[in-house]
Parts: structure tokens; C-alpha cells; sequence
């Protein structure tokens, strides 16, 4: 085991992204943008919430289902009296009887790609047969377009998934659909900072800097009319999707040889997942990201805290105490990922 020092003095693992280069579509795959789009219309906000919110006040008058497990930021920006909430399964896969039997003709339906999951075949067949809601899939947590939930509108988060400083991208199911476009300018400075400033540091030297400067930039975010930063859509439409996919399905399994035995997720997830979900007791948990925070490999809480009442959907509630994801994106390689699994081993044994 290295010693403490050594160990702080590790260039950090994890947390959010800086700045990316793109590489121009060099293997002449589709770009990022072009595979979330696949040629139907969207419109890029300056953050995902904007986008959903957006797209509920075309409908002002319907009730919208939320999973219960679904980060709070979703709520910013929707009226509170509007939303109802479904549970969610051991598995991530939605639970949607409530919605068949109480949701009306008109109502917005959000499915989540929980950890880039699938939303699974009977979510599929709930969509097939309920044409009279409007349906929007969250891939905030999908890198890849994947098996999707088959009509409706899809929305991504690029910020979670690649070193951009922002961005909504909300694709409509078709050029007919209604589809609400930004209105304003975001602060690209503001948005800005805290990537460039870790980009800047690549051994980590500054991180109590950059660290707090992306705090504060995610405090700030709000719901609002702001389109996307020229910045970002540029690097979406210039950054290959197999530069981003290949390097995170190859990490996500090097971790799956060693750290099975605590994973959240299916051997085989049939897609591009988020990082390498673990699912713990609680104090276990804590223990572990305490550990692991403390040699700079920054693992991630999702999340924190759910948009539902927590006594009402005491399933989802734990999750929050008891999931923790390990980074294993594009930005990292072999000897990163042989990094977390010895820790993680040692720590868990």
C-alpha cells in the first residue's frame, strides 16, 4: 500500500471534468452531437433542468411523473403542485403502474436511464402503448444514445460525461414535435472557470482552487432561458463518440473483474454506464468514499439527496446512503483503474 503522502501527492481521480480537447472526428465515427441527435431537431440550454423545465411550460396544465430516485436539481424550475413521483425497482428499472392507472391524456412522463441503464422492455412497452402521454427519456447519466425508450423526446447532460462547462441537449422525437429553444446567453466565464482551471493543473497541485471554484459554479445553476455556450457545442460537434465510449467500456470492465462482488449494476449493462456503481451498507459506504477522497480518487454520491419525500419512497431513500460510483471515463487508462481496484480491495477486505 502506498504511504499517505505518496498518496496525496497522486494526481486526482474523478470529480468533475476540464476542459476537452476534441479530436475533430479523426476515426469519422459520428460526433457526440450527432449521435445523441441522429438528424432529428434539439435545442441546447445551458443546463439539463433548463431544457426539462422549458419543455413542461409547453404544457402548462399537465401533470409531470418523476421517478422517485431522480436528482432534486430536476425540480428547479417546475412547479411543485404539478409533479408526482413513481418508484423505481431493485435494478434501476421504473416502476410505472401508478402512472398507467392515474396519469391522464397530455401528462409528461421522465424516464431515467439511471447510471446509462437501459430503461428496460416493460418501460419500452409502456411507452408503445401509452401514446397519449408525452414521454422525455434522462440520459444525463448515458454517455452513448443506447437502447432507448422507443418515442419521445431525449435529453442529455454533457457536463457529467465530458469535459464541457455546460449544456442541455434536448432532442425532440421528430421534426413535428414542439420544441422550445433558449432565449438568452449564458455567462460563459462564470461556466467556464473551473474547468479551465483544472485544466491547467493536470497534477492536481491546485485542487482546493479548482475544487471550489466548481462548487460554486454548480451552486449557481439555476433553471433559465440561457442556451448552451458556444465553447461546449463546439466541442460536442467536434469530439468523436468512439473516443469517449471505447476507453470508458474498457475501464468499466477492468474494474468489473475485480469489484463484482459489490457492484450495483448487471455483468453485461448493455451500454455505456456512468462509472462503476457499488452498492454498500451505509456506514460502509461512508467509510469507503472517506478513504478514497482522502488519496484524491473522487468517487461520487448519486445522490445526495432525491427529489421525492424520502418517507414515501423509503427503497430510493437508502440508495442515496448506500450507492457510491467509481470514475471510469475516457480520461483515465489501465494503471488508473488497477489504482482504484487495489484501494477499494484492501479497504472493503
Amino acid at each position: 500500500m502506498p504511504a499517505a503522502s505518496d498518496a496525496a501527492r497522486a494526481r486526482p481521480v474523478g470529480g468533475f471534468f476540464e476542459l476537452h480537447a476534441p479530436d475533430g472526428g479523426a476515426d469519422g465515427g459520428p460526433s457526440v452531437l450527432e449521435a445523441w441527435t441522429e438528424g432529428r431537431p434539439y435545442a441546447a440550454f445551458a443546463n439539463a433542468r433548463s431544457a426539462f423545465a422549458a419543455l413542461a411550460a409547453v404544457w402548462p396544465a399537465a401533470k409531470i411523473w418523476l421517478p422517485a430516485f431522480v436528482c432534486v436539481d430536476v425540480m428547479d424550475g417546475l412547479s411543485p403542485d404539478r409533479v408526482r413521483f413513481y418508484p423505481v425497482m431493485e435494478g434501476f428499472a421504473p416502476d410505472l403502474s401508478g402512472v398507467e392507472v392515474e396519469a391522464r391524456a397530455g401528462d409528461l412522463v421522465l424516464l431515467a436511464a439511471h447510471f446509462g441503464l437501459p430503461v428496460g422492455e416493460a418501460a419500452r412497452a409502456f411507452v408503445a402503448r401509452r401514446r397519449d402521454l408525452t414521454f422525455v427519456e434522462d440520459r444525463a447519466q448515458a454517455l452513448g444514445p443506447g437502447v432507448g425508450a422507443g418515442a419521445g423526446y431525449v435529453l442529455y447532460s454533457p457536463r457529467k460525461l465530458l469535459g464541457v462547462a455546460d449544456g442541455g441537449v434536448l432532442v425532440a422525437p421528430d421534426a413535428a414535435a414542439l420544441l422550445p429553444q433558449p432565449s438568452a446567453l449564458a455567462d460563459a466565464d462564470a461556466l467556464w472557470a473551473a474547468p479551465l482551471l483544472r485544466h491547467a493543473d493536470p497534477s492536481g497541485a491546485d485542487n482546493a482552487r479548482w475544487y471550489a471554484a466548481n462548487r460554486a459554479k454548480e451552486a449557481g445553476l439555476r433553471a433559465g432561458p440561457e442556451a448552451i455556450t458556444p465553447r461546449s457545442l463546439a466541442i460536442l460537434s467536434e469530439t468523436s463518440m468512439a473516443s469517449l465510449a471505447g476507453p470508458r467500456m474498457a475501464n468499466w470492465r477492468a474494474l468489473d473483474a475485480r469489484l463484482r462482488r459489490w457492484s450495483a449494476l448487471p455483468g453485461d449493462p448493455q451500454t455505456l454506464p456512468l462509472g462503476y456503481v457499488l452498492r454498500l451498507p451505509a456506514a460502509v459506504r461512508e467509510r469507503l468514499l472517506a478513504a478514497l477522497h482522502a488519496e484524491r480518487i473522487f468517487a461520487a454520491v448519486h445522490w445526495p439527496q432525491i427529489a421525492a419525500p424520502e418517507a414515501d419512497f423509503p427503497r430510493e431513500a437508502a440508495w442515496t446512503r448506500e450507492l457510491l460510483t467509481l470514475p471510469c471515463d475516457h480520461r483515465y487508462g489501465a494503471t488508473d483503474m488497477v489504482r482504484i481496484a487495489d484501494r477499494v480491495v484492501e479497504l472493503l477486505r
